[in-house]
């Protein structure tokens, strides 16, 4: 993992995350992606309750897309 300075000026972790995303998706049980999904969900959740100043509209379609990659954004 890579830690540099955002743009914000906040600390932002870089990692690996995009290019194994699709490995784990393909290499994942259901349970696992279950998991993933449950996850994603609940921390979508808090950024939309909680609508912090850096969090964006490409960040909530982005979010949207991972959760409901069938449905048109």
């Amino acid at each position: 993992m890579l830690t540099e300075m955002g743009s914000t000026g906040h600390r932002t972790l870089q990692s690996k995350a995009e290019s194994s995303f699709s490995s784990l998706q393909e290499n994942a049980t259901p349970s696992e992606r279950t998991s993933l999904v449950e996850a994603l969900s609940e921390l979508q959740d808090l950024l939309e309750e909680y609508a912090p100043s850096w969090y964006t509209e490409k960040h909530h379609r982005k979010a949207e897309s991972a959760l409901h990659p069938r449905k048109k954004h």
